[in-house]
């Protein structure tokens, strides 16, 4: 059983009083009676001697009356002290009932900016860093809370900016060199005058360049998906599946699909990337005439391949930016494909799962959240 902040308060403050008020009541009954045996005895004990030795002389209907006023005043006893207990229990138990209900109340009260601090907090993303909490009330630990979540709001909100300024900068600086750069070799092994070593040359310097593009497109896509997602819609997975199979070249490579209407709830630009780069790294980490296995069903995605054994150290290193096969930093890939599908999942609440296939491959399993 869950115990939330509030029901925990009110069940210290229910206990605090139940076990004060049974204390007090156990004082008072005790007062109340060991009192009263203490009398008796010490007016027994202050008789004289002469009335002393007069008592045993008592005749039979006297004691008889005596022993009577003793067993009533014993019976008026004890039902006064289980009338007490009694009291004290219906006294202590109404007393701890309205006791939890007041602190049901004071705890709501009390614990209202926390829960104004949590709603806040989950409402939050990148589009709405701007709103602060209300502050107000005496100047306590809670409003000392609310105003270091605002601090804390602002940094966030800053630095956001400043990312975004970044990445919008790079993305301006980086793309337009490279255009510029493509441009001019197209130019100038498209002369009438250029020689064949100089189409030679262009013609090895455009897959280089490319490389570039998509390197620079991968890292903002990157940066980009690791900052959560903005826009909610539902994009079918299996249609952007298809999608992506319709743009490669699968270059003899044999396509087991098992696509089942499977929609998912996120953002359709990144969630594309992902589909993207979870294919072309299958089809580009494949081996001549192998196999793909690409399957969609119950908020699903599992794609699979044949290629080279991987190690399962290896699989948690693939993740990681500039990762690729058996080999770092070098290739036809830019290595941040794998990189870039764990961050759209991430920012999705989407678990992401690689096991290498026996006989060499890898499986690559997303699964979305209901």
């Amino acid at each position: 059983m869950k115990l939330t902040a509030r029901l925990r308060l009110t069940l210290l403050y229910a206990g605090l009083i139940a076990l004060s008020g049974t204390a007090v009541a156990a004082l008072i009954i005790v007062l109340s009676f060991l009192p009263v045996r203490e009398a008796n005895s010490a007016q027994k004990a202050s008789l004289p001697t002469v009335v002393k030795k007069e008592l045993p002389k008592l005749t039979q209907k006297e004691k008889e009356i005596t022993e009577q006023a003793e067993a009533a005043k014993a019976q008026a006893r004890a039902e006064l002290r289980k009338r007490l207990i009694g009291g004290a229990a219906v006294g202590v138990g109404v007393l701890t009932l309205l006791s939890g209900g007041l602190g049901w109340h004071v705890a709501g009260r009390v614990l209202r900016p926390v829960h104004t601090v949590s709603g806040t907090a989950r409402r939050l993303s990148e589009q709405n860093l701007h709103e602060r909490i209300p502050v107000s009330g005496p100047n306590d630990e809670m409003r000392e809370l609310a105003e270091t979540f605002n601090a804390m709001l602002a940094r966030l909100q800053r630095s956001f900016e400043a990312q975004s300024r970044f990445a919008a900068n790079a993305s301006h600086e980086l793309r337009g060199p490279l255009t510029t750069q493509r441009a001019l070799v197209e130019v100038a092994a498209g002369g009438p005058s250029a020689s064949e070593d100089l189409r030679e040359l262009a013609a090895s310097l455009h897959p280089v360049l490319a490389r570039q593009e998509r390197m620079v497109d991968g890292l903002l896509a990157l940066a980009w998906s690791e900052h959560g997602t903005s826009t909610v819609e539902a994009v079918r997975l299996d249609t952007l599946v298809h999608t992506c199979l319709d743009r490669l070249e699968l270059d003899g490579l044999t396509v087991s699909a098992e696509l089942a209407p499977t929609p998912a709830l996120g953002d359709p630009v990144l969630l594309e990337l992902l589909v993207d780069n979870l294919v072309r790294n299958a089809v580009r980490h494949n081996v001549p005439n192998g196999q793909l296995w690409l399957t969609t069903a119950d908020r699903t995605l599992v794609v699979a391949n044949t290629g080279r054994p991987v190690s399962a150290d290896r699989l948690t290193e693939l993740v990681e930016p500039f990762r690729r096969g058996n080999r770092d930093r070098v290739g036809e890939g830019t290595g941040l494909g794998l990189a870039i599908v764990t961050a759209v999942a991430a920012a999705h609440h989407a678990e992401v799962s690689l096991t290498p296939r026996e006989g060499g491959g890898i499986r690559v399993s997303v699964e979305f959240p209901p």
